[in-house]
């Protein structure tokens, strides 16, 4: 230790840049790990995009599967269910952005894999945009948060779906007009996510953790997302 204090002390740099350099490096390391996760690429963290699923997880030419950090979008119709609206434009938008391009795979907080087994990474293009704002911005998804999601990336994630919100980009141009949009919601700040105000599922939220949104537009700038029960979302003809 001796030793690497001389070396920085001998060093050419000025004191206070020296310092300034010292400080910063001693901030980084006493960071903790969720906070740092964001700029961190995860292991074999280079790929091909081969497909795309859906508009929020892709296949790569390696046959990994990687679900994008942060988002979700509406899901696809199976088992002879219509698909909901935007489904089909969200995975266009992403099959446009991603396929056949080379990307690269950062870590999005604690947990690197989701109880599916899929990889969870901010997915950056060659350019170093991510795909998660992308779709975002155009308003072809929606913020998805989990507790263990970097800091960060909540901030960013947030603020890109209100301006998309706003400006009323993508799906949030009708859905936002519907009469679903100004009804009541529950959420749940232990999970993040939200239920009409009629689901049974919400009654059973523990008081200390409910949260009474006035209008859908309240919940999704609140950062919540909507529950898998009690689906509220319209379907595509």
């Amino acid at each position: 230790m001796a030793a690497s204090t001389a070396n920085f002390s001998n060093s050419k740099w000025p004191g206070h840049a020296g310092k300034a350099v010292l400080l910063l490096l001693l901030c980084c390391l006493l960071l903790p790990p969720a906070a740092r996760a964001e700029e961190d690429a995860l292991p074999q963290p280079e790929g091909v995009v081969a497909r795309c699923f859906d508009g929020d997880t892709l296949k790569l030419t390696d046959r990994r599967v990687v679900r994008l950090a942060g988002i979700d979008t509406p899901e696809l119709g199976r088992d002879n269910r219509k698909p909901q609206f935007y489904a089909r434009e969200a995975r266009q938008e992403l099959d446009a952005l991603a396929k056949g391009q080379k990307v690269r795979l950062f870590a999005a907080g604690v947990k690197s894999k989701d109880r599916h087994g899929r990889i969870v990474a901010d997915v950056r293009l060659e350019d170093g945009r991510s795909l998660s704002d992308l779709m975002l911005e155009r308003g072809a998804a929606f913020y998805y948060p989990h507790q263990d999601q970097s800091p960060q990336l909540q901030e960013r994630l947030r603020g890109l779906q209100e301006q998309a919100i706003n400006a009323r980009r993508g799906l949030w141009a009708h859905l936002l007009s519907l009469p679903l949009a100004h009804q009541n919601y529950t959420g749940n700040r232990n999970s993040l996510r939200f239920f009409p105000a009629d689901c049974p599922e919400a009654q059973h939220i523990k008081p200390r953790n409910r949260v009474y949104f006035g209008t859908l537009m309240d919940a999704f700038l609140a950062g919540y997302a909507p529950a898998r029960v009690c689906q509220f979302w319209p379907t595509q003809p």
